[in-house]
Formats: structure tokens, sequence, C-alpha cells
């Protein structure tokens, strides 16, 4: 049985999302490519969906894979206390946003256990907090992963809506079932 700590509810968790959130960027390639016509090519189709956006005020779908792949390194940075990496935000294709999360998940392998673990207490601060603090427990918990996922879950969101074939296993990746 594996223990909880707090590598364990964090930096696991987040590549295994990730990795499925490059499985749906899979999806959007194919779905783009049957879509396609010889006025419009599947790249054009895969464009509009990188920019498509479930309400006005969100951020498009290319920006939610982003801000996923920056919490992810940057939380993780930050409850390792090393430099967090920086990568430009260029991505125009399904493929580019996808070598992005594959950055994303190389670096939080990186990332040991000892560096995380028994990190609860230290004090966290976003430049927006203005000067306020989070533990290092508390910034996992109440900010990290619900932020993260939240990006996640939009991005997920705004490929069902546009009809590509997912459900929730493709949110939610293969599960470590064992026999009883």
């Amino acid at each position: 049985m594996q223990e909880t700590n707090l590598y364990t509810s964090t930096i696991p968790p987040m590549m295994k999302t990730l990795g499925a959130l490059s499985k749906l960027l899979d999806k959007v390639s194919a779905h783009s490519e049957t879509k396609a016509t010889e006025r419009r090519p599947g790249a054009v189709y895969a464009e509009a969906l990188l920019n498509d956006r479930l309400v006005f005020d969100q951020f498009p779908f290319a920006a939610q894979i982003r801000i996923a792949c920056d919490n992810a390194k940057g939380g993780a940075a930050r409850l390792a206390e090393v430099e967090i990496p920086t990568f430009e935000d260029t991505e125009k294709t399904a493929e580019e946003l996808s070598a992005r999360i594959n950055k994303t998940i190389a670096f939080l392998k990186t990332i040991k256990p000892e560096q995380v673990i028994g990190k609860e207490s230290i004090k966290i601060s976003l430049p927006y907090w203005n000067g306020k603090v989070l533990t290092g427990f508390e910034y996992a918990t109440e900010y990290l992963m619900p932020n993260f996922y939240f990006h996640v879950v939009t991005a997920y969101s705004i490929l069902r809506k546009n009809g590509i074939e997912i459900g929730k296993s493709d949110y939610i990746g293969g599960l470590p079932l064992k026999d009883l």
C-alpha cells in the first residue's frame, strides 16, 4: 500500500492527469481530420478548437492546457523549493501543446519524494496574494490541486461541447485496480 503524503497527493496525480490530457489532444487531431474538407483542412478545424472557449470571459482551450501545465510545474517546484522552469506560451497546434505537456511531465519526474515530503508547513506566496501566504499543505490542498483540475476539466468540457467523443474514462485515465 502506498503511503499518503504531500508528494503522493500532488505530483503523481498531476502526472497521470497530464498524461490523460495529452491523449485528449490526440483526439483533437483525429477529430479534426474527420471534419476536414477541401476548403477547410483539418488544421483549420483544429485551430478553431484550440481557440474555442466555454463562455466569452474564460480562457480558450489552448490557454487551459498551458495553465494546467503551469500549475503543475509551478506547484511542484514551490513544494520542492526549487526554481520553476519557464515555458514560452507560443503553442499553436495540438502537437505543440502535447509537447508542452511532455516537458511538464519530464520536469515533474525530476522532483523526488524527499524534496516534497514533510513540506506541509513551508510558507508559499504568489505575487497576486498581496503578501499573504499559505502553508505547503494549504497550498497543495486548497489552491494547487483544485486550480489544476479546474483548468483540466474546463479543457475537457470545451472538447465535449465541440462534439469530440470523449467520456469520463478519458478524463480519469486508467485506474490501478487490483484483484480482491
